[in-house]
C-alpha cells in the first residue's frame, strides 16, 4: 500500500469556530457543506458564504481563513492534496 494522495475529513465546527487567522500551504482543498454555514475569506478580499450543498475548490498556496458563521454546529467534509492533517 502506497501513500493516499488525498485526505478527506467530516469535520463538525461549533458555533464562531474559526481558523484563527490566516494560512497558506502547498496544496489543493475541496470543502462541501452538509449543514450549518461556512465563511471562507481566500486573498485580501475573495469571500465565499457557503449554505449546504455548497462546494469550493482553492489552490491551498492562496492565503486562507474560514469561520463558521452559523448559530449551530456546521458540518462540512474537507478533502485536501496532499495529505495535510
Amino acid at each position: 500500500e502506497g501513500r493516499n494522495q488525498m485526505d478527506c475529513h467530516r469535520f463538525v465546527l461549533a458555533p464562531g469556530a474559526s481558523s484563527e487567522g490566516a494560512y497558506r500551504h502547498e496544496g489543493e482543498e475541496f470543502i462541501h457543506v452538509l449543514a450549518g454555514q461556512f465563511d471562507i475569506t481566500l486573498g485580501e478580499a475573495e469571500r465565499h458564504r457557503l449554505q449546504p450543498g455548497d462546494s469550493l475548490y482553492f489552490k491551498s498556496s492562496v492565503l486562507h481563513a474560514w469561520r463558521n458563521s452559523f448559530s449551530g454546529e456546521t458540518v462540512l467534509l474537507w478533502i485536501n492534496t496532499p495529505p495535510t492533517f
